[in-house]
């Protein structure tokens, strides 16, 4: 019997293309030296768990840069003081989500590295769970199984935050992302975009079959059964429209999410001296944290953006290029504790954009091979959020003192004092400024303007790009999709520009 095999790097890269020929080919042509055959790696429970590992690992090789890129840079938290390579076309890339350009080429953005990764790592998650019989027993599998789940979940749902249009605006007939649960066939049609509304009831359906399937919970470098139910509070909150028009029904979803991961999670926001070094601790040991991806193995390149030179003026100074912007940083009270996550960081003739983040800060420095080196965690679902989720899911839902209450757990944490009487519109800002000082540079700013019916305001200028202004019904909210993907990909539409 002819033996299926893995190999990601050939499937993954054109698992959302047409053309498959000469990746068909190749993988005839494959000795099996350098491969994994599937009936080996599924053959007991440890394979199960080797092969989840390596979807874990999918997502902290190409899969962080462009997601940090595309997700931070098209808000408002973000300063870029000069040019970030001393490459142009790099710096186009780099530049390209921050200035709105949108480009569906490879070599003027990033929109076509997290397209293939996302995909790339979808595969090794379908392949996995195309593996796992439906009338498996054993907790290891299963426990492996749930994992999967989330992560396609994961990886779904941030696709559809960057190509499809906040879920308010027409969900039954503006244009999500293909919805792949299984490997695709070489010979099979290539998919098209589903709706929406599909789109999101994939990604629910899969959280909430994890959900029940999960066995035990680990350290929070993997998922979890309230790592889902976090999750799953995000995605019902993106549904519950804006504050002029909420969907009670999505919000109380959400509401009720939040409340299984603060009620029975175990987990506990970190308080003073701990929570000003919050990013600078082992996510392991953070009781606050739900999942992260752990970079303790590893290398993080996030701290050459935010803190090590490599543009032009390499050598003329000692920062990054991604400085946190003069709005985010003026709103930003005197005795608030999460000032400690700015650090002074200057470089000779600047004396405006002083401060650095050191939420992904580097560890040390080997002058041998001139690389930083970061632990640094990606903290992808923490406590605070969830919070934050459950007081504007009952704002929404129509529970003031509920969501008050929240948004003081989290103002309170911060060494602010409580706030009283607030309700409504001042309630609703209240809580959208909370999450933007609370969760910066964790990839939620543009998405909290657009999902709420906001624009995104950037009122300052940023090397050389002007002050902007993005309503959340402009077309240039949502990325374009890859041209490599559109040329092999007949049925693909574009997003339009």
């Amino acid at each position: 019997m002819k033996r299926k095999i893995f190999n990601i790097g050939c499937i993954g890269v054109l698992l959302m293309i047409g053309t498959l020929s000469a990746c068909k080919k190749q993988l005839d042509s494959l000795a099996p030296h350098n491969v994994n055959f599937e009936n080996q790696q599924f053959g007991s429970p440890n394979g199960y768990t080797k092969a989840t590992i390596g979807n874990y690992t999918a997502l902290y090789t190409s899969y962080e840069t462009p997601w940090f890129n595309i997700s931070e840079y098209r808000g408002n938290n973000v300063k870029v003081i000069d040019v970030t390579s001393t490459s142009s076309a790099a710096d186009l890339q780099n530049t390209d989500a921050f200035k709105y350009n949108n480009s569906e080429s490879k070599d003027f953005g990033l929109s076509d590295a997290f397209w293939f990764a996302s995909y790339k790592a979808l595969l090794g998650v379908n392949v996995f769970l195309k593996n796992v019989s439906a009338t498996e027993t054993n907790n290891v599998i299963l426990q492996a199984k749930a994992e999967n789940l989330f992560l396609r979940a994961f990886i779904n749902f941030n696709l559809l935050r960057v190509y499809g249009r906040p879920y308010y605006q027409s969900p039954a007939t503006n244009l999500g992302i293909p919805i792949i649960t299984a490997p695709l066939d070489l010979t099979a049609t290539p998919p098209a975009r589903a709706s929406v509304q599909a789109s999101y009831d994939q990604v629910i359906a899969d959280l909430n079959q994890s959900i029940a399937t999960f066995k035990s919970k680990g350290v929070n470098s993997f998922a979890s059964k309230y790592g889902a139910f976090a999750l799953l509070s995000r995605v019902y909150l993106y549904m519950s429209g804006t504050f002029d028009q909420p969907n009670a029904n999505y919000a109380r979803l959400s509401a009720q999410a939040a409340d299984s991961v603060i009620l029975n999670g175990g987990y506990r926001l970190l308080q003073g001296t701990a929570y000003s070094n919050y990013y600078a601790a082992s996510n392991q040991l953070n009781t606050e944290t739900i999942w992260a991806i752990n970079h303790e193995a590893s290398t993080s390149n996030l701290p050459i953006l935010l803190m090590q030179p490599q543009g032009t003026y390499v050598g003329l100074y000692t920062t990054g290029q991604i400085k946190p912007s003069p709005d985010l940083l003026g709103k930003l009270a005197a005795t608030d504790l999460r000032k400690n996550f700015y650090f002074t960081d200057l470089y000779p003739g600047n004396t405006t954009d002083v401060l650095s983040t050191n939420k992904y800060s580097y560890r040390f420095f080997n002058g041998v091979n001139g690389v930083y080196y970061s632990y640094a965690a990606f903290n992808h679902l923490r406590l605070a959020e969830v919070y934050l989720n459950r007081a504007e899911a009952r704002l929404k839902a129509g529970d003031t003192g509920g969501a008050l209450a929240d948004l003081n757990v989290i103002h309170t944490r911060a060494g602010l004092t409580a706030l009283v009487g607030l309700s409504g519109q001042a309630l609703f800002d209240a809580i959208l400024l909370e999450r933007r000082l609370e969760l910066a540079f964790e990839g939620h700013n543009s998405y909290d303007y657009f999902r709420n019916g906001l624009p995104m305001v950037r009122n300052y200028s940023s090397f050389n790009s002007p002050p902007l202004t993005v309503n959340p019904t402009d077309a240039k909210v949502v990325m374009r999709i890859s041209q490599l993907v559109l040329t092999e990909n007949p049925n693909i539409i574009q997003n339009q520009q």
